[in-house]
């Protein structure tokens, strides 16, 4: 059932019920007032008979008379002073009653005024004792028919009824539309959630006013950007891990074919020492290319956890760390007769900062630089208060390259850069380590003029 209808049951119940009690009780108070307006007429006509009845009876000298003959008195002065509609009964006898009810039978004892139902009709009977003198005394009833007044405040509460019906009825109608219009905003609800459920994440409510539903609807659209943007990132990382180990198998593919091939080489021909010594050369060489890329792709993956558990942010002198990434790229300037030149704005700059994916992101930076420069050039490793720059004066980067260089596995010279070792994942290693560091990687580079990289703190 739903929820608007149940609403409009409750309400029209409710109103059904209210106007019935109050119909009902006004009723029951018209009742009770009607009768006691026609007791109070009835019971002064009542006691002006019985004065006019004692007036005339005394006048006969009625108290000196027999028993008797007092009756018959009585009797013809009821008949014809009181009328059809009186009893008499003396000691509980009855002496005289035209009437078809019976009114203190067997000395039963009634009540000066009461109301009471006979054969399926009401009478409103009143009662009153008459003492004419002498031994005898007589209770006189008077009843008055009054099934007319029960009879038409009955037909009176089913006519209200019959109203009240319809007119619920109406309401309950008028009352559908309203519901409808104000739950409109719910069912507006109700449809976006399904569009998102159907995969529309860009659906929006659109709010007209600033009501409790429409804050209601405000929040479940902000909800809904949330959403959005939740599956956009997802949809972002699934796409980017697809391509990331579409990339890795292809990178795997080469090593592991060369590695092959010369073991087969080794297994099934017969080569001099030099021969052997060349292919387990390349064997060597591809597996250690192998060895490297599997580490820089744990260490991206890694990285790309959304709180690396690793991640330990520190208060790190700037100058120690270029300090110790000279030291560790030594070796490899001196293989490649380059020179690293420092040059630090302050001495004493410091910055928070995890010093180990810190230093990782310079050796990268430093090992391109030292891919892309030729014998006896010069690297530069530069910070100040905004950032750190490493830059070189290589054969640079083609304008074109630019927004594909930080992409996995992606090399502007795949010969060059496998001759030297190179698996491609640098660069999207430093931007993830940059991102963790709330900073900002930018490449800045001329074809044969060189290469900036900045790290800039935001």
């Amino acid at each position: 059932m739903k929820i608007r209808t149940k609403i409009c049951l409750v309400c029209v119940a409710a109103m059904l019920v209210m106007s019935q009690c109050y119909s009902a009780f006004m009723l029951h108070v018209s009742l009770k007032t009607q009768l006691a307006q026609i007791y109070a007429y009835e019971s002064n006509t009542f006691h002006n008979k019985l004065k006019e009845l004692d007036t005339r009876m005394r006048n006969f000298g009625i108290a000196e008379t027999d028993t008797e003959i007092q009756e018959k008195i009585m009797q013809d002065g009821i008949r014809h002073y009181l009328g059809l509609e009186y009893a008499v009964y003396r000691d509980g006898e009855e002496i005289y009653n035209p009437t078809p009810y019976g009114f203190g039978k067997n000395g039963d004892s009634y009540p000066s005024y009461y109301e009471v139902q006979i054969d399926g009709r009401y009478l409103l009977i009143m009662g009153s004792t008459y003492d004419p003198g002498g031994e005898n005394t007589y209770d006189i009833w008077h009843f008055n028919d009054v099934t007319g007044i029960h009879e038409n405040s009955w037909k009176m509460f089913l006519k209200g009824l019959a109203a009240a019906f319809l007119f619920t009825a109406v309401i309950a109608a008028g009352m559908v539309l309203v519901i409808r219009v104000i739950l409109h905003p719910l069912y507006s609800l109700r449809d976006s959630a399904n569009e998102i459920a159907g995969g529309n994440y860009a659906f929006r409510i659109p709010i007209k006013k600033m009501d409790e539903v429409g804050e209601i609807s405000g929040n479940f659209n902000r909800m809904a950007e949330k959403i959005e943007e939740h599956v956009e990132t997802l949809s972002d990382t699934n796409e980017k891990q697809r391509q990331l180990l579409g990339s890795l198998a292809h990178e795997l593919k080469t090593p592991m074919t060369a590695i092959i091939g010369y073991s087969d080489i080794l297994l099934k021909m017969s080569l001099s020492e030099q021969q052997k010594e060349k292919a387990l050369q390349y064997i060597g060489s591809e597996s250690r290319r192998l060895s490297r890329l599997s580490a820089k792709m744990l260490e991206l993956t890694g990285l790309y956890e959304e709180e690396p558990e690793s991640l330990e942010m520190r208060h790190t002198s700037v100058k120690v760390l270029l300090e110790r990434a000279e030291a560790l790229i030594s070796f490899r300037l001196q293989e490649r007769g380059q020179v690293l030149e420092i040059r630090l704005a302050d001495d004493a700059l410091c910055h928070d900062m995890d010093e180990d994916l810190m230093t990782s992101l310079l050796l990268n930076l430093l090992d391109n630089a030292c891919k892309a420069s030729d014998e006896g050039q010069k690297i530069y490793l530069e910070a100040d208060s905004r950032g750190i720059y490493v830059s070189d004066c290589g054969i640079g980067i083609p304008e074109e390259e630019l927004t594909k260089v930080e992409d996995a596995f992606y090399m502007v010279d795949k010969s060059r850069a496998r001759a030297s070792g190179g698996s491609g994942l640098g660069l999207a290693l430093c931007r993830r380590i940059a991102e963790l560091h709330h900073a900002e990687m930018r490449i800045e580079s001329r074809q044969g003029e060189g290469t900036k990289v900045s790290i800039l703190w935001k």
